[in-house]
């Protein structure tokens, strides 16, 4: 099983948060992960804002920065190519989805194909509840690691 982490569920690797666990359970297991260009920009920016707001020091920052890009090294990643632009704008007039979230759900959909990965072989995983409800819509398998407690 293929587990694409949208920046919901890959933030919980860095901060404490209800789901924290199931994501730390993935990583140490090794699962096959997956995720988009786009959660790596969100999931630093929130460090970055954690670190603006003074809930991470600069040094803290620093290692979650470099934490982060040598778990996205072990990715299976998905660039944001014209293909994925392309599908967002449909899914997004499809599902009437907030503009990353579109890009999350066609990044997770080109990845499938891409992989020729049975409908059974991926899961998106995600706390968004509006991404969740539009990828089982498209015919995904879904799970929020909040779920997991």
């Amino acid at each position: 099983m293929l587990f694409y982490l949208d920046a919901s569920a890959w933030v919980k690797r860095y901060f404490r948060e209800p789901g924290t666990g199931w994501i730390h359970q993935q990583f140490e297991q090794e699962s096959p992960l997956g995720g988009s260009t786009l959660g790596l920009i969100e999931v630093t920016a929130t460090c970055a804002r954690k670190r603006n707001a003074g809930a991470i020091d600069g040094a803290r920052f620093q290692e979650i920065k470099n934490r982060l890009l040598e778990d996205w090294n072990g990715f299976f990643q998905l660039e944001l190519t014209p293909e994925v632009v392309e599908r967002s704008l449909d899914l997004a007039s499809t599902f009437a989805l907030r503009g990353a979230d579109s890009v999350q759900l066609a990044s997770v959909m080109i990845l499938k194909e891409k992989l020729a990965l049975d409908e059974d072989a991926i899961t998106l995983v995600t706390s968004d509840q509006e991404l969740r409800v539009a990828a089982l819509k498209a015919g995904l398998l879904v799970t929020d690691p909040q779920s997991k407690l």
